[in-house]
């Protein structure tokens, strides 16, 4: 694939990018923002479709909830989950045919989802069944990401500088504006990620070098100096509350120090990283476009960088065992190990 991408990409986020960058290479079988099966103009709900290959279906985000327990959130409304470390997947029932980009779980049961046509899903019973709490196809934005800190504090961010906030479990969502974060010359820049660390300060990354704190569980942010002025489409947060957010070309960055100074992690790749998580192991592991993954030791002094003979993009992972990581992306749910190559499971 072609890494020069375009500003139209930039702008639209990571998951939106990831849509149109496989359109252009023609691939638009599996990667088309918005689908003639979304549901905008409608109101009333409509069921995703069940269909047999949906775990070779593009996927763009996975959680794990405990030792056995997965769920994959994807294009069209897909949701799958496994009770058994990923060896069997079962289709949920869901109320939108809207692609889905983040997932997010507070415990083995009680779980929200987000996507394109400004939609939130919640679900009760592990990712089995799905409720719709919010649609706004009319706003034409899509959701990035969602955090939540107990079951009734939560937040839901997106492109275009949409934030909301939910006290009561997502029954009501208010939408809330931050003058602090509105640039003047730039407007509200897209959120992409959100964050916490084990001392509970939230923080935000998204386009542009967006990089945003708040010490007070959202109820006013600050946006800090950038380093670098390329989208971010994730932020890692470590164990010691190391900060690495990550995006456009391959860009990695850490700081150690709550943001108050950063240092590029110079991996000499230029794919767009999508995701990063914390291993067990205390190592990090960041997924790309073009099949790339990095693996880091040491919150990120050392670190090797792998590419997949089949070059396949990688948007979100989630840890099995220390050495067996489940995967999805382009083409759904694969099982990889610590050098991002296929393994058996």
């Amino acid at each position: 694939m072609n890494q020069d991408l375009t500003n139209n990409f930039e702008k639209k986020g990571n998951h939106l990018r990831i849509l149109n960058a496989f359109l252009m290479c023609l691939l638009a079988s599996l990667f088309i923002f918005q689908w003639g099966w979304a549901e905008e103009g409608l109101e009333e709900e409509q069921f995703s479709i069940h269909e047999p290959l949906v775990t070779k279906s593009l996927l763009l985000d996975i959680t794990k909830t405990s030792v056995s327990h997965f769920i994959a959130v994807g294009e069209r409304g897909h949701i799958v989950f496994s009770f058994d470390g990923g060896k069997q997947w079962t289709q949920a029932s869901v109320p939108t045919r809207s692609t889905l980009t983040s997932v997010y779980f507070i415990n083995t049961k009680r779980g929200w989802a987000v996507g394109h046509d400004a939609v939130i899903l919640t679900t009760f019973d592990g990712g089995k069944t799905w409720a719709r709490q919010f649609f706004a196809p009319e706003k034409e934005q899509p959701f990035m990401d969602i955090w939540f800190k107990d079951t009734k504090y939560g937040i839901a961010i997106g492109a275009y500088g949409m934030y909301m906030d939910t006290t009561d479990g997502g029954e009501n969502w208010n939408e809330k504006y931050y003058a602090s974060l509105d640039d003047p010359d730039f407007g509200l820049p897209h959120f992409n990620a959100i964050g916490i660390t084990s001392e509970n300060v939230l923080y935000m990354s998204g386009e542009a070098g967006f990089i945003a704190r708040s010490n007070n569980m959202g109820e006013s942010w600050t946006s800090l100096d950038r380093p670098y002025n390329g989208s971010y489409f994730s932020i890692l947060i470590t164990k010691n509350n190391t900060l690495f957010p990550a995006g456009l070309r391959g860009n990695i960055w850490r700081s150690s120090n709550q943001a108050d100074t950063w240092e590029k992690i110079e991996t000499g790749s230029v794919a767009s990283v999508n995701c990063g998580i914390q291993l067990s192991s205390g190592d990090l592991f960041f997924v790309c476009m073009d099949g790339v993954t990095v693996h880091c030791q040491n919150e990120g002094e050392t670190f090797k960088v792998n590419l997949r003979s089949d070059r396949v993009a990688i948007a979100s992972v989630a840890e099995k065992t220390p050495n067996h990581l489940i995967a999805v992306g382009e083409k759904g749910i694969m099982h990889i190990g610590l050098d991002g190559q296929t393994i058996d499971h």
